[in-house]
């Protein structure tokens, strides 16, 4: 099967007529037609149901379009072998929901600037959730946190950075100390604890005696933040590369010492992925070097309201 052939199959798919398909592969309209029935003759099976007006996909074409996308990917990498040479094809990236407005922008923005042939699919969502995908071989590849236990042996795992864990209270009323500030009258506020972050969250508070009742849990990082500007409660949150929500002056931010969660590139062992994953830990290092912002090391002034206090009397 040509790799031209598949190209017009992904572009209908992505594009949803014959049109816009062929504008996207250069091919004329009838190049495309003769292209994608050339396929179904090929296969044995029936890609579309054709109509006057439309060409929609069958159930199988549907299965069909990522075995389509892995085939043209690897085409791409071999192509890439070349010393220097950019990668293409389609990269199907899970991402967890909080790196979306952080570390993913300046990444993605590298990655595609090198690689023009590249298509990036994100897919957002929690950790453990993404590991399954990759694991499944659904996703190529995924950046998530560390798990509470360890990773499945069949994946292999990138460290790329770690981002540290903080006390959040209203800068009205500042807390350094974790046993006072969720022991107080203010309700907890729980990061969702149904995610890897959630749960490393908790088992620290039951380290220290501090399991107070959630009065509420959310799993927005910018909506915990929000709630405790306001004095609604305290909470204990991660500290997001790249954000900046906790540079708020209504917040009192107080970095809790040696507890930090890993945020790691995970895929498969045995995947012929190699090129991209070391195209894509490339990209990552540069954006690393050219300042890509790590909130949790932004030092304010107690002055202010707000500040990142690296020690502060562990309880127990």
């Amino acid at each position: 099967m040509l790799i031209r052939s598949l190209r017009a199959f992904l572009a209908l798919h992505r594009c949803g007529t014959v049109v816009g398909a062929a504008e996207k592969v250069h091919l004329s309209q009838a190049a495309v037609s003769v292209q994608l029935k050339n396929m179904e003759s090929e296969l044995g099976v029936a890609l579309f149901v054709r109509t006057k007006r439309s060409l929609d996909f069958t159930p199988a074409g549907h299965m069909l379009v990522p075995l389509a996308e892995q085939m043209v990917s690897i085409y791409e990498e071999m192509k890439a072998l070349k010393a220097g040479r950019p990668v293409g094809g389609v990269l199907s990236l899970g991402v967890i929901n909080s790196a979306l407005g952080g570390v993913l922008p300046e990444l993605l923005r590298d990655m595609t600037q090198r690689n023009p042939g590249l298509e990036v699919k994100v897919v957002a969502g929690i950790s453990g959730e993404l590991v399954a995908q990759v694991d499944r071989g659904t996703l190529d590849m995924a950046i998530v946190t560390q798990p509470p236990k360890r990773f499945p042996t069949n994946l292999a795992v990138h460290h790329l950075y770690s981002e540290p864990f903080a006390l959040l209270t209203p800068a009205e009323e500042p807390c350094d100390d974790i046993v006072r500030a969720l022991h107080s009258s203010r309700p907890y506020i729980a990061f969702d604890r149904g995610t890897w972050a959630g749960q490393l969250i908790d088992e620290y508070r039951l380290k220290r005696g501090v399991m107070t009742r959630p009065g509420m849990e959310l799993n927005s990082l910018d909506a915990i933040a929000g709630l405790v500007r306001r004095g609604l409660g305290t909470s204990i949150v991660p500290l997001i590369r790249g954000a900046s929500w906790h540079e708020s002056p209504d917040l009192h931010v107080v970095r809790l010492p040696n507890f930090e969660r890993p945020v790691s590139l995970v895929s498969r062992v045995a995947d012929q992925r190699d090129t991209l994953r070391v195209a894509l830990l490339a990209c990552f290092e540069t954006a690393q070097g050219l300042g890509m912002g790590d909130g949790a090391e932004t030092h304010v002034p107690a002055a202010t309201g707000t500040g990142i206090y690296e020690h502060f009397g562990d309880p127990h």
